[in-house]
Protein backbone atom coordinates (compact mmCIF):
# COMPACT_ATOMS: atom_id res chain seq x y z
CA UNK A 1 0.00 0.00 0.00
CA UNK A 2 1.27 3.49 -0.86
CA UNK A 3 1.49 6.43 1.53
CA UNK A 4 -1.90 7.67 0.28
CA UNK A 5 -3.56 4.30 0.83
CA UNK A 6 -3.46 2.94 -2.73
CA UNK A 7 -3.54 -0.85 -2.59
CA UNK A 8 -0.74 -2.66 -4.43
CA UNK A 9 -1.15 -6.32 -5.27
CA UNK A 10 1.75 -8.66 -4.42
CA UNK A 11 3.75 -9.97 -7.36
CA UNK A 12 4.54 -13.69 -6.93
CA UNK A 13 7.79 -15.11 -8.25
CA UNK A 14 6.11 -16.56 -11.34
CA UNK A 15 4.73 -13.09 -12.11
CA UNK A 16 8.23 -11.60 -11.82
CA UNK A 17 9.51 -14.23 -14.23
CA UNK A 18 6.85 -13.28 -16.77
CA UNK A 19 7.22 -9.51 -16.38
CA UNK A 20 11.00 -9.75 -16.66
CA UNK A 21 10.97 -12.57 -19.18
CA UNK A 22 8.87 -10.90 -21.88
CA UNK A 23 11.08 -7.76 -22.06
CA UNK A 24 14.15 -10.02 -22.06
CA UNK A 25 12.76 -11.90 -25.05
CA UNK A 26 12.00 -8.61 -26.79
CA UNK A 27 15.56 -7.40 -26.16
CA UNK A 28 16.97 -10.66 -27.51
CA UNK A 29 14.85 -10.33 -30.65
CA UNK A 30 15.85 -6.68 -31.03
CA UNK A 31 19.58 -7.38 -30.77
CA UNK A 32 19.72 -10.69 -32.65
CA UNK A 33 17.13 -10.11 -35.38
CA UNK A 34 16.10 -6.45 -35.34
CA UNK A 35 19.54 -4.86 -35.61
CA UNK A 36 20.80 -7.09 -38.48
CA UNK A 37 17.57 -6.40 -40.38
CA UNK A 38 17.86 -2.65 -39.85
CA UNK A 39 21.49 -2.65 -40.98
CA UNK A 40 20.29 -3.59 -44.47
CA UNK A 41 18.03 -0.55 -44.73
CA UNK A 42 19.40 2.27 -42.56
CA UNK A 43 22.26 4.44 -43.74
CA UNK A 44 24.73 6.03 -41.39
CA UNK A 45 26.56 4.63 -38.35
CA UNK A 46 25.54 1.14 -37.23
CA UNK A 47 24.68 2.46 -33.78
CA UNK A 48 21.55 4.04 -35.30
CA UNK A 49 20.19 0.51 -35.63
CA UNK A 50 20.60 0.07 -31.87
CA UNK A 51 18.81 3.38 -31.30
CA UNK A 52 15.80 2.09 -33.26
CA UNK A 53 15.76 -1.55 -32.11
CA UNK A 54 16.68 -0.93 -28.48
CA UNK A 55 14.55 2.20 -28.33
CA UNK A 56 11.52 0.17 -29.44
CA UNK A 57 11.97 -2.19 -26.47
CA UNK A 58 12.32 0.69 -24.02
CA UNK A 59 9.30 2.42 -25.56
CA UNK A 60 7.30 -0.76 -24.96
CA UNK A 61 8.34 -0.70 -21.28
CA UNK A 62 7.23 2.93 -21.02
CA UNK A 63 3.83 2.18 -22.53
CA UNK A 64 3.48 -1.01 -20.47
CA UNK A 65 3.99 0.98 -17.25
CA UNK A 66 1.24 3.44 -18.20
CA UNK A 67 -1.14 0.68 -19.27
CA UNK A 68 -0.43 -1.35 -16.11
CA UNK A 69 -1.14 1.71 -13.97
CA UNK A 70 -4.42 2.37 -15.78
CA UNK A 71 -5.51 -1.28 -15.48
CA UNK A 72 -4.56 -1.37 -11.81
CA UNK A 73 -6.12 1.94 -10.77
CA UNK A 74 -8.88 2.29 -13.36
CA UNK A 75 -8.08 5.96 -13.95
CA UNK A 76 -5.19 8.23 -14.91
CA UNK A 77 -4.36 11.15 -12.64
CA UNK A 78 -1.04 12.86 -12.04
CA UNK A 79 -1.38 12.69 -8.26
CA UNK A 80 -2.32 9.02 -8.39
CA UNK A 81 0.53 8.30 -10.78
CA UNK A 82 3.09 10.05 -8.59
CA UNK A 83 1.81 8.22 -5.53
CA UNK A 84 1.75 4.77 -7.13
CA UNK A 85 5.18 5.14 -8.73
CA UNK A 86 6.68 6.81 -5.64
CA UNK A 87 7.74 9.96 -7.47
CA UNK A 88 8.30 12.03 -4.33
CA UNK A 89 10.11 15.21 -3.50
CA UNK A 90 13.88 14.66 -3.57
CA UNK A 91 15.75 15.39 -0.35
CA UNK A 92 19.43 15.50 0.53
CA UNK A 93 19.41 11.88 1.66
CA UNK A 94 18.14 10.74 -1.75
CA UNK A 95 20.94 12.62 -3.50
CA UNK A 96 23.61 11.27 -1.15
CA UNK A 97 22.42 7.69 -1.59
CA UNK A 98 22.24 8.08 -5.39
CA UNK A 99 25.70 9.60 -5.77
CA UNK A 100 27.15 7.18 -3.25
CA UNK A 101 25.76 4.26 -5.25
CA UNK A 102 27.38 5.61 -8.41
CA UNK A 103 30.77 5.94 -6.75
CA UNK A 104 30.78 2.63 -4.86
CA UNK A 105 29.31 0.54 -7.66
CA UNK A 106 31.52 2.27 -10.21
CA UNK A 107 34.57 1.22 -8.22
CA UNK A 108 33.24 -2.32 -7.78
CA UNK A 109 32.48 -2.72 -11.49
CA UNK A 110 35.89 -1.31 -12.40
CA UNK A 111 37.43 -3.74 -9.94
CA UNK A 112 35.61 -6.70 -11.50
CA UNK A 113 36.74 -5.63 -14.99
CA UNK A 114 40.33 -5.08 -13.81
CA UNK A 115 40.59 -8.44 -12.04
CA UNK A 116 39.05 -10.12 -15.07
CA UNK A 117 41.71 -8.60 -17.35
CA UNK A 118 44.50 -9.67 -14.98
CA UNK A 119 43.09 -13.19 -14.88
CA UNK A 120 42.87 -13.24 -18.70
CA UNK A 121 46.52 -12.24 -18.93
CA UNK A 122 47.53 -14.95 -16.47
CA UNK A 123 45.37 -17.68 -18.02
CA UNK A 124 45.24 -17.33 -21.79
CA UNK A 125 42.24 -19.65 -22.05
CA UNK A 126 40.19 -16.94 -20.34
CA UNK A 127 39.12 -14.24 -22.82
CA UNK A 128 39.35 -10.54 -22.10
CA UNK A 129 36.01 -9.07 -20.95
CA UNK A 130 33.93 -7.47 -23.66
CA UNK A 131 32.43 -4.34 -22.12
CA UNK A 132 30.57 -3.04 -25.15
CA UNK A 133 28.33 -5.08 -27.45
CA UNK A 134 29.31 -4.82 -31.10
CA UNK A 135 26.06 -3.07 -31.99
CA UNK A 136 26.69 -0.29 -29.42
CA UNK A 137 30.32 0.40 -30.30
CA UNK A 138 30.95 3.75 -31.93
CA UNK A 139 33.61 6.28 -32.72
CA UNK A 140 33.68 9.79 -31.19
CA UNK A 141 31.40 12.17 -33.07
CA UNK A 142 32.86 14.35 -35.77
CA UNK A 143 31.35 17.73 -36.50
CA UNK A 144 29.16 16.38 -39.31
CA UNK A 145 27.79 13.52 -37.20
CA UNK A 146 26.22 15.51 -34.38
CA UNK A 147 22.88 14.45 -35.84
CA UNK A 148 23.60 11.07 -34.23
CA UNK A 149 23.41 12.80 -30.85
CA UNK A 150 19.93 14.06 -31.68
CA UNK A 151 18.91 10.57 -32.75
CA UNK A 152 20.17 9.25 -29.39
CA UNK A 153 17.97 11.55 -27.29
CA UNK A 154 14.69 9.60 -27.80
CA UNK A 155 16.51 6.37 -26.95
CA UNK A 156 17.93 7.95 -23.81
CA UNK A 157 14.53 9.21 -22.68
CA UNK A 158 12.69 5.92 -23.18
CA UNK A 159 15.64 3.91 -21.86
CA UNK A 160 15.59 5.74 -18.53
CA UNK A 161 11.86 6.50 -18.25
CA UNK A 162 10.76 3.11 -19.60
CA UNK A 163 13.02 1.03 -17.38
CA UNK A 164 12.50 3.08 -14.23
CA UNK A 165 8.72 3.27 -14.54
CA UNK A 166 8.32 -0.40 -15.43
CA UNK A 167 10.99 -2.04 -13.25
CA UNK A 168 11.22 0.06 -10.12
CA UNK A 169 8.05 2.11 -10.47
CA UNK A 170 5.49 -0.58 -11.25
CA UNK A 171 7.14 -3.93 -10.44
CA UNK A 172 9.33 -3.28 -7.39
CA UNK A 173 6.51 -2.07 -5.09
CA UNK A 174 4.55 -5.20 -6.01
CA UNK A 175 7.59 -7.36 -5.33
CA UNK A 176 7.95 -5.69 -1.94
CA UNK A 177 4.43 -6.82 -1.06
CA UNK A 178 5.45 -10.41 -1.86
CA UNK A 179 9.11 -10.64 -0.82
CA UNK A 180 9.36 -7.83 1.75
CA UNK A 181 12.97 -6.92 2.56
CA UNK A 182 14.31 -9.38 -0.05
CA UNK A 183 12.45 -7.74 -2.94
CA UNK A 184 15.55 -5.86 -4.15
CA UNK A 185 17.45 -9.15 -4.53
CA UNK A 186 14.68 -10.82 -6.55
CA UNK A 187 14.52 -7.65 -8.64
CA UNK A 188 18.29 -7.68 -9.21
CA UNK A 189 18.16 -11.24 -10.53
CA UNK A 190 15.49 -10.14 -13.02
CA UNK A 191 17.58 -7.17 -14.12
CA UNK A 192 20.57 -9.44 -14.73
CA UNK A 193 18.33 -11.64 -16.90
CA UNK A 194 17.17 -8.62 -18.91
CA UNK A 195 20.75 -7.48 -19.56
CA UNK A 196 22.00 -10.87 -20.80
CA UNK A 197 21.08 -10.13 -24.47
CA UNK A 198 23.55 -7.21 -24.23
CA UNK A 199 26.34 -9.64 -23.39
CA UNK A 200 27.27 -11.96 -20.53
CA UNK A 201 30.52 -10.07 -19.85
CA UNK A 202 28.76 -6.72 -19.56
CA UNK A 203 26.06 -8.21 -17.34
CA UNK A 204 28.64 -9.63 -14.93
CA UNK A 205 30.50 -6.34 -14.69
CA UNK A 206 27.25 -4.44 -14.11
CA UNK A 207 26.10 -6.74 -11.28
CA UNK A 208 26.94 -4.21 -8.53
CA UNK A 209 24.61 -1.69 -10.19
CA UNK A 210 21.91 -4.24 -11.03
CA UNK A 211 21.49 -5.25 -7.39
CA UNK A 212 22.29 -1.94 -5.68
CA UNK A 213 19.87 0.18 -7.73
CA UNK A 214 16.69 -1.64 -6.60
CA UNK A 215 18.08 -1.77 -3.06
CA UNK A 216 18.45 2.03 -2.88
CA UNK A 217 15.05 2.68 -4.50
CA UNK A 218 13.43 0.26 -2.07
CA UNK A 219 15.23 1.77 0.92
CA UNK A 220 14.56 5.39 -0.03
CA UNK A 221 11.06 4.66 -1.39
CA UNK A 222 11.63 7.30 -4.03
CA UNK A 223 11.82 6.44 -7.71
CA UNK A 224 13.75 9.63 -8.46
CA UNK A 225 16.84 7.95 -6.97
CA UNK A 226 16.60 5.40 -9.77
CA UNK A 227 16.25 8.16 -12.37
CA UNK A 228 19.31 9.96 -11.01
CA UNK A 229 21.57 6.90 -10.98
CA UNK A 230 20.34 5.45 -14.26
CA UNK A 231 20.44 8.78 -16.07
CA UNK A 232 23.97 9.66 -14.98
CA UNK A 233 25.28 6.15 -15.64
CA UNK A 234 23.81 5.69 -19.12
CA UNK A 235 23.85 9.29 -20.25
CA UNK A 236 27.28 10.11 -18.88
CA UNK A 237 28.82 6.99 -20.35
CA UNK A 238 27.39 7.62 -23.81
CA UNK A 239 28.38 11.28 -23.90
CA UNK A 240 31.89 10.51 -22.66
CA UNK A 241 32.44 8.14 -25.60
CA UNK A 242 30.62 10.39 -28.07
CA UNK A 243 32.89 13.34 -27.35
CA UNK A 244 36.09 11.32 -27.05
CA UNK A 245 36.43 11.60 -23.29
CA UNK A 246 36.53 7.85 -22.67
Amino acid sequence: MTENGTKIRPLPIWGSLILFGIPTLLMWLATRLGIPALQRFLTGPDILCWFVAGGTVFFCLFVAALVAFWMEQGRLTLDGFADRFRLRRINAGDVVWSLGLLVVCGLLSAGIAGLWRLAAQAWTILPEPSLTPSFIQMEPFSQNRLSVLLAWLPLFFFNIAGEELWWRGYMLPRQEQEHRSAAWFVHGVGLALFHLPLGVDLTIILLPFLFSLPYVVQRRRNLWTGFIVHGILNGGGFLAVAFGLA
